[in-house]
């Protein structure tokens, strides 16, 4: 993927991908593809934004072109109307590409995406606690009722503010509800903590939310490389990222 200037074959298909004329199962080979290849998804955005600029380029001309071509002269819009109408299709499927370059993810946040699951919970059985109010918060974080689960959460670690299992879990909610910033400090007071047994998975959420956040400095600086669990994926990631 090195190769100056960009070899003809690779090119074409990536030329092919980014104007969709290739077939499905074509578009899923490249894509797993792309998945293992970060300059390959580089060039093909590359691509992408080239070819979007290229169309822009071409509606901003054409709409000049139009308006010269019609200046002062109303009839001439109503006997062209169905070449009107094209000119419409055109402009609406460009500002849709416009439209994705200005909200597309960025690189930190599709690998957030990529790369997060929420925590599965505690099996309710065997909980941390014996409390029956922890319990029930996890039968309602297992449904996926984040707020639920936080809200009963929070009551409890009220009464205990060091525990580090409710700080996780909470962390975790907050996450999971895309409450970032709620979600980071509680991680980092797990993570910090020798003695919890969150402490690597804490570590692993923290890495992700720095990442989410933008914050690539705190991500990099995260001691999570050496973790025999999550190491080696935090680090295949920081290397997307540089």
């Amino acid at each position: 993927m090195n190769q100056k200037p960009l070899d003809r074959i690779r090119f074409e298909a990536i030329e092919a991908y980014v104007l969709g004329s290739i077939s499905a199962a074509e578009r899923e080979a490249f894509e797993q593809e792309m998945a293992r290849d970060a300059a390959l998804r580089a060039e093909m955005e590359l691509q992408r934004e080239n070819t979007l600029a290229v169309e822009l380029g071409g509606m901003e001309r054409m709409l000049r072109s139009v308006g010269a071509a019609h200046a002062g002269d109303a009839t001439k819009w109503d006997s062209g109307w169905s070449q009107y109408l094209k000119y419409a299709a055109v402009v609406s499927i460009v500002l849709s590409g416009a439209f994705w370059m200005l909200t597309r993810p960025s690189a930190n946040e599709r690998l957030f995406a990529e790369h997060y699951e929420a925590d599965i919970g505690l099996p309710v059985a065997m909980g941390a606690t014996d409390d029956p109010a922890f319990a029930d918060a996890m039968v309602a974080y297992k449904l996926g009722d984040y707020a639920e689960a936080r809200g009963k959460w929070s009551l409890l670690l009220q009464a205990e503010p060091t525990n580090d299992t409710l700080r996780y879990y909470i962390a975790s909610a907050a996450l999971a509800m895309d409450d970032v910033a709620a979600a980071i400090p509680l991680f980092e007071e797990v993570a910090a903590d020798p003695a919890s047994a969150f402490r690597s998975k804490s570590k692993w959420y923290l890495f992700l939310a720095y990442m989410k956040t933008g914050d690539i400095t705190k991500a990099e600086a995260l001691p999570i490389d050496d973790d025999p669990t999550y190491g080696e994926r935090a680090h295949a990631i920081k290397a997307e990222l540089k």
